[in-house]
């Protein structure tokens, strides 16, 4: 939470950065070519969704790699007997 003036500008900053990024991207990048005409509200839905989908699938593939290699791992105790 931002209670400075250097803060507060920072964010603001920040804020205006990402406004122009995502008004540019469609018109820089073919792959959203289709939404130049769609209002910069509209259009974050498109990355942000995509991005998600990538995090998810990178937690669930992590989740199923651990999950190998442990069952993969003998048991310690096991060795022992």
């Amino acid at each position: 939470m931002a209670r400075n003036y250097k803060g507060i500008e920072m964010l603001v900053n920040l804020i205006n950065i990402t406004h122009c990024t995502m008004k540019i991207l469609p018109y820089k990048d073919k792959a959203f070519l289709k939404y130049q005409s769609e209002s910069v509200q509209e259009f974050r839905f498109v990355p942000s969704g995509q991005i998600r989908e990538q995090v998810f699938y990178a937690i669930f593939v992590e989740n199923i790699e651990t999950h190998i290699k442990s069952n993969l791992t003998p048991n310690i105790n096991a060795i022992r007997r």
